[in-house]
């Protein structure tokens, strides 16, 4: 009786072991294909991400909800309007970038700029809700800037809350195009701060020295490390999506809805938030 047991019991150790390897082996494999799923950091461009805007219908609710989540936005009244375009956005500094929570605050200013500028995609993208378009433009910059490295068609754009004789370059294909992303490019003189640490905030003059608390996250959130933004086109082939798609830390996929996934510090904390429906946005920190 005693072999016998002892048999059983070596028996359901060796069948517990066996079934925990294979149950941490899928675990890793898992965590793997995660990984695998994310950017790169091998850029194979001069353009970098300046910084990442989402249309929204209500700003105050949209706001709100990245603040439960502990995000820390710039106040309304700091918050930037875009003079003679309509629009102005509800912001969230980060050290390497900043999220633009875009929206139209004057329809006749608005109307007008669109009828002036028709071959940019502003009221598409403004009319997301109806016509299925992407809510999500990204804001690139060029290193050494030079007209020539933008690497796509692109329309000149100049506007008068813009520096005199300077102008962004919004990418022709995003008025065609409107379920991916819409990309543009933006001149030196309004490219966003980039800072290694939160010490280096120090940089900042002393002048705008209120402006390094918004740098800093209650959640702990500091940099942008990648940006997978899922789209409703099955089109991502355009010389646009294959740019924004060698960019080294940005992913633009097919998918079911649009929505994005904002990686912030390599998802260090391990943690994730899911702001659908609200906003399409899944937060990693």
């Amino acid at each position: 009786m005693t072999r016998h047991y002892t048999f059983k019991a070596n028996l359901c150790n060796y069948l517990i072991i066996v079934l925990l390897t294979v149950y941490f082996s899928s675990c890793q494999n898992k965590q793997a294909n995660q990984k695998s799923d994310l950017p790169t950091q091998s850029p194979t461009t001069d353009l970098q991400i300046d910084h990442l805007n989402i249309w929204v219908k209500n700003p105050d609710r949209a706001k709100e909800q990245l603040m439960n989540i502990g995000f820390r936005a710039i106040p309304d009244s700091l918050s930037q309007i875009h003079k003679g375009q309509g629009t102005t956005g509800r912001y969230f500094n980060f050290l390497n970038g900043y999220l633009e929570l875009i929206f139209v605050y004057d329809e006749v200013e608005f109307a007008q700029n669109n009828k002036v500028n028709n071959q940019l995609d502003f009221e598409e993208r403004a009319k997301f809700e109806s016509n299925g378009a992407s809510p999500f433009s990204l804001a690139l910059k060029v290193k050494d800037y030079k007209l020539e490295k933008i690497p796509f068609e692109k329309v000149r754009y100049h506007q008068d809350w813009m520096e005199a004789n300077s102008s962004i370059y919004a990418a022709k294909s995003s008025k065609t195009h409107i379920k991916a992303p819409s990309i543009f490019v933006v001149y030196p003189g309004i490219e966003s701060d980039v800072f290694e640490t939160l010490a280096d905030l120090k940089n900042i003059p002393e002048e705008y020295a209120f402006y390094r608390d918004y740098f800093k996250h209650p959640n702990g959130a500091k940099k942008i490390t990648a940006i997978i933004i899922r789209s409703t086109s099955s089109n991502l082939e355009t010389e646009t999506m294959q740019a924004v798609n060698g960019l080294g830390n940005v992913k633009v996929q097919n998918g079911t809805e649009h929505f994005m996934e904002l990686y912030f510090d390599d998802h260090i904390q391990g943690k994730s938030f899911d702001l659908r429906p609200e906003l399409p946005l899944v937060i990693h920190l």
